[in-house]
């Protein structure tokens, strides 16, 4: 890479956009495993790296991980303290998550009891409604007048 940067930053498209393709290259190049021959197991397979995880998880022993002498000298205390760390923080946003969704829950139903409410409230008005117009005279109702019908 080294010996091909100067051609890569002479080259015809311009010396910014080749070098960046360049460290995009290298950056790229460091992520990547090393090619493995046809028929040979791979040492970084995602498959041995999930067998890895689940032989440590099943070697896990509480006991053995807890004694004080292992715990502080060979035991990898780097999960448990960020456990302990993080556990009230992991606790209340589980807790948070829980009331949203049963307020919003809540909310939801509030509003369907809500317009079931207006409906019915909405009904018995259009009833009462129909039974004052059928009491109403055939002329309608007369104005109400107060006091003599012409001035003096």
């Amino acid at each position: 890479l080294a010996q091909a940067l100067p051609q890569l930053v002479s080259s015809a498209r311009g010396p910014s956009s080749t070098l960046a393709m360049a460290l995009r290259l290298a950056s790229l190049r460091r992520f990547c495993s090393k090619p493995v021959p046809l028929g040979l197991p791979s040492q970084s397979s995602l498959k041995a790296s999930f067998k890895s995880f689940g032989d440590s998880v099943k070697g896990f022993k509480a006991g053995q991980y807890f004694e004080e002498k292992y715990f502080w000298e060979k035991a990898n205390v780097g999960p448990f303290f960020l456990m302990l760390l993080f556990t009230p923080t992991i606790y209340r946003s589980l807790k948070d998550a829980y009331w949203t969704r049963q307020l919003r829950k809540m909310n939801t139903e509030e509003i369907i009891s809500d317009r079931y409410d207006w409906l019915k409230v909405s009904m018995i008005q259009d009833e009462v409604e129909a039974e004052l117009l059928k009491q109403v005279p055939s002329g309608g109702i007369q104005p109400l007048q107060l006091g003599a019908a012409s001035p003096p």
